[in-house]
C-alpha cells in the first residue's frame, strides 16, 4: 500500500510546531523552551513560508514571489537570507535540522510540522535563579580599550550584540528629528560570509570595509562609518528601515565566498526607497588580486549611482593599496577578526597580528590594531603595564606611515586616559575627530574616556547625542548616551537608553543598570525600591556579606536622618571587606557616594584616596577611583569641600582644567578649583 502524502501545513493556522519550535504567526515570533529566538522581519516571513509549504519543497523563484513581492532580489539574497535564518535556529547545511537545501532546485522543512489552531499558553515556571551574568558589574577601562581594538580594526562590531528588528526600532523611536535624507548617499552593510567556515568572516567585514573607505573619498558622497553600518551585521533588519536610521538614500549589500585562493563577491546596489535592486555584479578572483577588486567595485558602484541618480559623481580615485603584501593583508583581516575584546580571543590575535607587522612593519592599519591588542590586554591584565609603552609606539609609528587614519589616535586617546594624562588624552580625540568625525566611536570614547571624568558633563552629553545619531543600532551608543543622561540628572531619558537592550532580551540587567535605576528611584523619594535596587547591582559574596543590610540602612537614612549612625557604620563594616584591588571602579567608587549622601564626608575622602593608593599600587586606574563619581549631582557635598583640590590634583585634573576650562558648575583661579 502506498503510504498517504502529508498534509501541507495550513496557511491559517496561529502556530505552528516545528520539532522544538514554535512559531506565532500573530505575535511574529519563534520561542524554544519559552525564550525568544531573534527572528523577526524578512527572516520571519521566509521561515513563515517554508513553514506553510511543508513538506513540499518552495522553489528559490517561490520564495522570491511570496517574501519578497514586488521586490526585485536575486538568488544569492535568498542564499544570505537562508544563511541568516540558519544561524538564528542553531542549524546547519551540513546537517539541516530545520532547513534543507534541494541543490538546483529550492529548500524544504526537514523538521516535522504540525499547525496549531491555538496558541499554547506557556506553562509557569518556579522564578528562576538569577545568573551570575546578570547581577555582574560591567567594568569601564576593559570595555573602553575592547573599543580600541574595534575601532583600529575596524572589522568587528561592538558589542557582539545581533540586534533585532524590535531593538532597532526601539532605538528609532528615541532618536532626534534630523534633516532630509541626502540624495547622494549611500551605506556599505558588512558582506556577508558564504564560505562552510565561519571562522571567514573577516574576508567579507574587510571588503565592506576598505569600500567604506574608497567611497568616503568620493566628494559629495555621504557615507557612514563602519560603526554605524556594522551595527546591523547579523541582524535581520529591513533595508529600508536601514536606510532610515542611517539617513542615506542608498544601501550597498553583498557576499563574499572562498575556496583556496579564490574569493567570489557578489554586490548589491539598493534604493532605499523603493526597495528595488538597481544594480548587481559578480566577481571571481584570486586573493592576490583583492586590490584592485577593491577599486574596481568601488567605481562600478559610483558609475550605478550617476545612472540611478541621473546626476554626475566624481569617480574614486584608486587608491594607494595598505600594503603590498597580499598574505600580511589576509592575516591582518583575519587578526582583526579574531579579536572580540577577551583576553583569550586578544591572546590569539596577537600573534596573528605579529606575523602581519613582521611581513610588512611599514603596514600602517596592523600597526595601529596591534596598538589597540595591546592596550586592551594591559587593560584586562592579559600583559603587563610596559605593554602600554608598546602600543604606544606602534600608534604613532602608524600615524607616520599615514596621518590621515582615525585609529591610532583613538587608540593613542584610550592609552593616556589608562595613565590619567587628561591633556593628551583630549588632544588625541580630537585628532581623532578631525581624522573621522562621522565615526560614532570617536565621539563615545571622547565622551566616555575625557569629558565625564573632567566633569565637562554638558559637552559630553553633546558627544553622546551625536554618536546615538550615527549609530542608533548600537549597544555601546545607547549605553554611553543614558550614563550621560544620567550624570545630568535625566533619569526618565538614560532608564530609556539604558533599556534598550535589555527590554527585547539582548542582554540581562548588569550591576551599572541597577545602580543606574537606583539612582533614579532615590532622586524621586522612593528609597525602599532604591535599596532593592542597589542590593541588586552588588556581586552575591557582597549581597551575603552584610552588603544587604548596608544598602537598606543607607536609604533608610536619607528618608530618616535619625538613622544615620547605623548606616555609616554598615557602610564602613562592608567597606572595611572589600579588595578595592580586585573590584571595579565604578562599584568602589559608588561607596564614596554611599558615605556622602549620608553626609560622611569624611570618611567619603578616606575611601576616595585609599582607592587613589590601591590603583597606583596595581598600576591599574581602573581599579582605583573612578573620577565620573565626583560629578554626580549627589556629590555636590564633596564637590564644595575643599578637600575636592588635593583629591583633582592627585587625579591629574588640574592641568587638563587649566588648558581646556574648569567642570561645570566650578570655577577655576591660579589653579584653585571651587564649585558651587
Amino acid at each position: 500500500m502506498n503510504a498517504e502524502p502529508a498534509p501541507v501545513a495550513r496557511p491559517d493556522a496561529s502556530a505552528y510546531q516545528v520539532d522544538d519550535l514554535l512559531v506565532d504567526v500573530r505575535g511574529r515570533r519563534v520561542t524554544r523552551d519559552g525564550e525568544d529566538l531573534e527572528v523577526a522581519d524578512r527572516s520571519f516571513d521566509l521561515l513563515l513560508a517554508l513553514v506553510r509549504a511543508a513538506p513540499n519543497l518552495m522553489s528559490v523563484q517561490g520564495l522570491m514571489d511570496s517574501v519578497w513581492a514586488g521586490v526585485i532580489v536575486g538568488p544569492d539574497t535568498i542564499t544570505q537570507r537562508i544563511k541568516l535564518l540558519r544561524q538564528r535556529l542553531g542549524d546547519s547545511a551540513e546537517h539541516p535540522r530545520y532547513i534543507a537545501a534541494v541543490r538546483g532546485h529550492g529548500y524544504r522543512m526537514a523538521a516535522a510540522v504540525t499547525p496549531l489552531a491555538v496558541l499554547p499558553q506557556p506553562i509557569v515556571a518556579a522564578p528562576a535563579r538569577p545568573s551570575k551574568r546578570g547581577h555582574e558589574i560591567r567594568r569601564w577601562l576593559p570595555a573602553l580599550f575592547v573599543l580600541a581594538t574595534l575601532v583600529v580594526a575596524g572589522f568587528v562590531w561592538w558589542g557582539l550584540d545581533r540586534r533585532t528588528g524590535a531593538r532597532v526600532a526601539a532605538n528609532r523611536e528615541s532618536r532626534p528629528p534630523s534633516a532630509a535624507v541626502p540624495r547622494f548617499s549611500v551605506a556599505v552593510l558588512p558582506f556577508v560570509n558564504l564560505t562552510a567556515d565561519p571562522g571567514k568572516d573577516y574576508f567579507g567585514d574587510g571588503m565592506a570595509d576598505e569600500l567604506i573607505n574608497s567611497l568616503s573619498q568620493v566628494a559629495g558622497l555621504k557615507v557612514p562609518a563602519r560603526t554605524s553600518s556594522f551595527a546591523y551585521k547579523g541582524s535581520n533588519t529591513d533595508i529600508r528601515q536601514i536606510a532610515h536610521d542611517l539617513e542615506v538614500a542608498m544601501v550597498l549589500e553583498g557576499s563574499v565566498r572562498s575556496a583556496g585562493g579564490r574569493i567570489r563577491v557578489t554586490a548589491e546596489l539598493v534604493d532605499a526607497r523603493s526597495g528595488y535592486h538597481v544594480w548587481s555584479q559578480s566577481y571571481d578572483r584570486n586573493f592576490s588580486d583583492i586590490f584592485n577588486l577593491q577599486d574596481e567595485l568601488a567605481a562600478q558602484i559610483v558609475a550605478a549611482l550617476q545612472r540611478h541618480l541621473g546626476a554626475p559623481i566624481a569617480v574614486p580615485s584608486i587608491r594607494t593599496p595598505p600594503t603590498q603584501d597580499v598574505e600580511a593583508y589576509r592575516l591582518y583581516l583575519q587578526a582583526a577578526g579574531t579579536a572580540h575584546g577577551n583576553v583569550p580571543s586578544l591572546l590569539l590575535a596577537l600573534p596573528i597580528v605579529n606575523a602581519a607587522v613582521a611581513r610588512d612593519p611599514n603596514f600602517a592599519a596592523a600597526l595601529a590594531l596591534r596598538a589597540g591588542v595591546l592596550g586592551t590586554l594591559v587593560g584586562m591584565g592579559g600583559a603587563p603595564l610596559a605593554a602600554l609603552d608598546d602600543a604606544e609606539r606602534d600608534a604613532r609609528r602608524a600615524l607616520v606611515l599615514n596621518s590621515g587614519l582615525a585609529g591610532p589616535y583613538l587608540a593613542l586617546g584610550m592609552i593616556y586616559f589608562s595613565r590619567r594624562d587628561w591633556v593628551n588624552a583630549e588632544l588625541s580625540y580630537q585628532a581623532a575627530l578631525v581624522a573621522d568625525a562621522t565615526d560614532s566611536l570617536n565621539h563615545g570614547m571622547y565622551s566616555l574616556d575625557v569629558l565625564e571624568p573632567t566633569g565637562r558633563l554638558k559637552l559630553a552629553h553633546a558627544h553622546a547625542v551625536e554618536a546615538f545619531r550615527l549609530a542608533p543600532a548600537s549597544g555601546f551608543t545607547s549605553d554611553i548616551l543614558s550614563g550621560a543622561d544620567s550624570l545630568l540628572g535625566l533619569d526618565a531619558e538614560a532608564i530609556r537608553f539604558a533599556n534598550l537592550d535589555i527590554l527585547i532580551g539582548s542582554r540581562p540587567h548588569g550591576g551599572a543598570d541597577f545602580l543606574l535605576n537606583a539612582h533614579a528611584a532615590a532622586r524621586r523619594g522612593r528609597y525602599a525600591e532604591a535599596a532593592k535596587l542597589a542590593v541588586q547591582a552588588l556581586p552575591e559574596p557582597l549581597r551575603n556579606g552584610g552588603g544587604a543590610e548596608a544598602m537598606r540602612l543607607l536609604y533608610s537614612a536619607l528618608a530618616d536622618p535619625s538613622k544615620r549612625p547605623a548606616a555609616l557604620r554598615a557602610l564602613q563594616r562592608l567597606t572595611g571587606r572589600i579588595e578595592f584591588g580586585t573590584t571595579d571602579a565604578q562599584l568602589s567608587s559608588f561607596f564614596v557616594e554611599a558615605f556622602t549622601l549620608i553626609g560622611a564626608v569624611d570618611a567619603a575622602y578616606g575611601l576616595a584616596n585609599e582607592l587613589i593608593d590601591r590603583g597606583e599600587r596595581l598600576h591599574v586606574a581602573a581599579l582605583g577611583l573612578d573620577p565620573r563619581i565626583l560629578w554626580v549631582p549627589e556629590m555636590r557635598p564633596f564637590r564644595q569641600d575643599r578637600r575636592l583640590q588635593e583629591l583633582a590634583s592627585r587625579l591629574k585634573l588640574v592641568d587638563y582644567w587649566q588648558r581646556f576650562g574648569p567642570p561645570d558648575g566650578c570655577d577655576l583661579e591660579n589653579a584653585i578649583v571651587t564649585c558651587h
